[in-house]
């Protein structure tokens, strides 16, 4: 009897302990210092340099990390490698890492390295190939490492038949092209491109195409890793602070290039410098110069890439959280360079401004303000010339003096660039001054004083939240939203009255740009919710409506209700309009 319970006792004894023992296993592992091997996409050169600064002057080593640097090769893939857990962290191209993410073997972009793309397709002049369209009949050299596609997607925005092109794998170092083998080859302009030249062959004799010239993007270097991985904790610890050891690395490369080609050469004794110091200063072309952007991975560039990653013919489905900004937004905060507003957040913001729908409803705003101004103008008796003045102003005032106060990308002005704001205001002065004309009392009457306030109420709102989404989108402080949201809805016509030399009504105690700085407000909030959802732009749309449903029922409570600022903040007492 006492030997059953001893034997019953130690069986849950060892359970218990067989239980307990990957936890504690896993516990053990959860540490910094422990080693992270990178996999690095080639052979030891210069497209790692600052990798190698990195290791060399002990940056890895400042973050409490154990960084091993893996070499490359020919007949290693990074990302099977990351896969097969022969490593921690590979650096791949996006293309290769779609193709090769899939279930259970889902991996993830944390940190983008280069900003551009470095591969093109060149071409020798003395095989016959005088601009692409001679690609036509010409054998093309490929690693089918991704490239192939980016070749099959320029022939066929060059109209050139893929059947009168031959595809062949190429042979490393840009040998075939040098050989005469083939008329053209993949390379990439840091590496092959300069070996090329280097075995003699005269650079007029080249034509270089850029595959980003037919708007084909091409994501290359990034670190990937598992997505399973990401959640532990201390392992996103440990990425945070490899990317910021990188980045010193590469800042301290671009520097001191000399140095950090002798760096690489320690690495890989045999390399030839001048050629490595050519790959150097290529490469740091396609890095960010501006330390801030370091590990940025380009959501704009994403989209294009996985239309093309998605064309007909293409099987592959979008891989489960094949990018994340986890690591950039804990790199930010570690830089106390926090934002309220994620890069995810603002590129979705960015992304619908641009849609269709959010320009028809900027259109309505300006022409409606438009239709204020002309109204303005026939009460005043001003000609033709007057009203299409008061008319401009009114309906693109604002937006002159936001995007004044934005500059960059903003200029030159909108209706600049877009000839449908001038034409259509244009449009709306004809045809309203034609109906007074016939009708001269017609913008007297009780329906049109009554659309034209409902019609006043949709333009406010349209141009407010127009307003907001743009600072936003121009990379503004959050603070300038409201500030933006106000200024254009109310701008154009404060420049209105000031033309028409009267006080604006705004300014005294009427309540008109505070409920845009009200719905703005509500829509950095409704934002801020947003930023917990990276891969969706849902919660952006959402917030967008809600906030035009908010200014609405704000404007429209004002004109019922009657509310003005009270005397002793300047009110007059007088309805809002």
């Amino acid at each position: 009897m006492r030997s059953t319970f001893f034997s019953r006792y130690l069986r849950c004894l060892v359970l218990w302990l067989v239980l307990l023992a990957p936890l504690s296993i896993s516990h053990a592992k959860e540490s910094i210092s422990d080693p992270i091997r990178v996999q690095l996409a080639w052979m030891h050169q210069s497209q790692f340099a600052g990798f190698y600064v990195a290791q060399v002057r002990k940056h890895f080593e400042n973050q409490g990390l154990h960084v091993t640097l893996i070499e490359g090769g020919p007949n290693i893939n990074p990302i099977i490698e990351l896969q097969e857990g022969r490593a921690d962290v590979a650096v791949s191209w996006l293309g290769n890492a779609w193709n090769l993410s899939s279930d259970g073997k889902h991996v993830t972009n944390i940190a983008q390295i280069f900003s551009g793309s470095s591969l093109s397709v060149v071409c020798r002049i003395s095989a016959g190939v005088f601009t692409p369209k001679d690609i036509t009949g010409k054998k093309i050299g490929v690693w089918n490492l991704g490239d192939e596609t980016v070749v099959n997607e320029m022939l066929h925005l060059l109209d050139i038949p893929k059947s009168s092109v031959e595809l062949v794998k190429q042979a490393p170092n840009g040998q075939d092209l040098i050989d005469g083998k083939v008329a053209c080859a993949t390379a990439m302009t840091y590496n092959e491109y300069w070996q090329v030249l280097e075995k003699g062959i005269p650079s007029t004799d080249l034509i270089v195409i850029n595959p980003e010239v037919f708007g084909i993007p091409h994501i290359e270097d990034g670190l990937y890793v598992m997505t399973d991985r990401l959640n532990s904790p201390v392992f996103r610890e440990q990425l945070v602070k490899l990317t910021k050891a990188l980045r010193t690395g590469w800042k301290e490369a671009r520097i001191a290039p000399t140095l950090a080609v002798e760096i690489v050469q320690r690495k890989a004794p045999t390399l030839n410098k001048e050629h490595q110091k050519h790959m150097l200063e290529t490469v740091l072309g396609v890095i960010p110069a501006n330390p801030d952007e370091f590990g940025l991975f380009d959501l704009g560039r994403y989209q294009a890439e996985v239309n093309r990653l998605l064309s007909p013919g293409r099987i592959n489905p979008t891989p489960e959280r094949i990018w994340t900004y986890e690591i950039w937004n804990a790199l930010k905060k570690e830089d106390k360079n926090i934002t309220p507003l994620t890069q995810a957040t603002k590129f979705y913001v960015s992304n619908t401004t641009s849609l269709l729908a959010f320009k028809i409803l900027v259109y309505f705003g300006v022409f409606t303000y438009a239709l204020s101004g002309v109204l303005e103008a026939i009460n005043r008796g001003y000609d033709l010339w007057g009203r299409l003045i008061l008319a401009f102003l009114s309906g693109v005032g604002g937006g002159t003096l936001r995007d004044l106060l934005i500059g960059g990308d903003r200029l030159p002005f909108y209706y600049v660039k877009d000839l449908t704001y001038p034409l259509g205001i244009l449009l709306v002065v004809l045809f309203t001054s034609s109906i007074v004309a016939v009708y001269q009392d017609a913008h007297k009457s009780d329906l049109f004083k009554k659309t034209k306030k409902y019609a006043d109420i949709l333009g406010f709102t349209a141009l407010a939240i127009t307003g907001a989404a743009i600072s936003i989108s121009s990379n503004l402080q959050w603070f300038w939203a409201p500030i933006c949201a106000a200024l254009t809805c109310a701008g154009g016509g404060m420049l209105r009255d000031i033309v028409i030399n009267q006080e604006p009504s705004t300014f005294k105690g009427v309540i008109y740009e505070e409920v845009a700085v009200v719905g703005a407000l509500f829509l950095v909030g409704g934002l801020m919710i947003a930023n917990h959802f990276e891969y969706s732009a849902i919660p952006v749309y959402l917030s967008i409506i809600f906030s035009i449903i908010l200014i609405i029922c704000l404007r429209l409570a004002i004109y019922k209700y009657h509310w003005h600022y009270p005397k002793f903040l300047g009110g007059s007492g007088k309805d809002a309009h």
